[in-house]
């Protein structure tokens, strides 16, 4: 094992496969804003690695001998808090175990890049390498870093309705997974509204986020399809590969899929979704922007509260990345901003507040 200087951010790559490592490395040093700084191959290393070189973020593997990523993700949490993002292959059991991985720590899933000849290398090795430089940059977010009372309210979105609002749509990217999960277990299985989710994650990764979730909460989760009616108490995530709209069919809300291009880097389009939901569905809705890179859903996000929609956005102190909730916030598209912890609280008392 070789360990380099770099003014780049510092990555720690953990992977038992030799073959799969050298590949993963060379990605990884063609980036001119990361260099491997060491190399593992199991989770023990990790550990001791962790500790000997203090990188800036760790690419871990998550199936491995001796260790797995999920155990070593857990032992570096608590010896030695480090980023670290799962870098999993496509096996049911490698994806659930990612998730576990998450829940232990883990900033990030990407999955591994397929071989130069594949059409989706490109987006797949970007899409790691991005996620990478992210998670260096923002370093670590302990599970239990404090909270403060972050909770800049702008003036508040006039509520004119007396009855339950329709739809709660949510949008996620980078770190959302995370977020997603400490807010459905919160929320109570009578929950008197459905929920939509728009989360930028590859299609291959969307069911083992579905089971994943479900594990959180007695809330139905399932994958949008097209023209399913939305029922109260059922979280509905979209697809890796299609957009999601909602449209009002016989007086009853539907999902519609659209199998239309990718909007700046994203299929499912988090604003494709906010503003099918700011016509349709105008004060009747509630929208919140979880952590994420850059800006997607902003747009639509201040079409639904130019609408009268409630809005509101994931604070920084508890977002893995603040790029969305942040762009939301500057270009007023957010009513209310708050911790992650207190999002499912604000929105049961949103709901009530319709009601009053």
């Amino acid at each position: 094992m070789t360990f380099t200087e770099s003014t780049s951010y510092r990555v720690l790559l953990v992977e038992d496969s030799p073959t799969q490592r050298r590949y993963l490395a060379t990605l990884i040093n063609d980036s001119t804003l990361l260099q491997v700084v060491g190399e593992a191959q199991n989770g023990l290393e990790a550990i001791s690695l962790a500790e000997e070189l203090a990188p800036d973020v760790i690419a871990m593997d998550i199936r491995m001998p001796k260790m797995d990523g999920l155990l070593a993700t857990e032992r570096i949490m608590t010896d030695k808090p480090t980023p670290v993002v799962i870098v999993s292959g496509l096996l049911e059991s490698e994806i659930d175990l990612s998730f576990r991985a998450v829940q232990a720590g883990a900033m990030a899933v990407v999955e591994k890049p397929p071989s130069r000849r594949d059409p989706g290398f490109k987006e797949s090795t970007n899409h790691m390498l991005n996620t990478l430089v992210a998670m260096a940059r923002v370093g670590i977010l302990p599970h239990h870093r404090h909270e403060n009372d972050y909770n800049r309210k702008q003036q508040p979105t006039p509520v004119r309705a007396k009855q339950l609002p329709e739809l709660i749509v949510i949008g996620a990217s980078t770190g959302g997974p995370r977020a997603l999960y400490t807010i459905l277990k919160d929320l109570p299985v009578e929950m008197p509204v459905p929920i939509v989710v728009a989360q930028h994650l590859p299609d291959q990764f969307i069911e083992g986020l579905v089971r994943w979730l479900k594990s959180a909460t007695q809330l139905r989760v399932e994958i949008a399809e097209d023209k399913r009616h939305l029922q109260p108490g059922v979280v509905t995530l979209a697809p890796g590969t299609a957009h999601v709209t909602v449209e009002r069919h016989g007086g009853h809300l539907v999902t519609r899929l659209h199998d239309d291009e990718a909007i700046n880097g994203f299929r499912p389009s988090i604003d494709v979704l906010f503003r099918s939901v700011a016509a349709v569905c105008g004060e009747q809705a509630i929208g919140l922007v979880l952590s994420g890179m850059g800006d997607d859903g902003v747009d639509g996000l201040r079409a639904m509260r130019q609408a009268g929609a409630r809005t509101f956005a994931q604070d920084e102190t508890t977002s893995a990345v603040f790029g969305m909730p942040g762009a939301a916030i500057a270009n007023d598209a957010v009513e209310a901003v708050l911790p992650v912890s207190q999002l499912a609280g604000e929105l049961l008392a949103a709901i009530k507040a319709y009601q009053e």
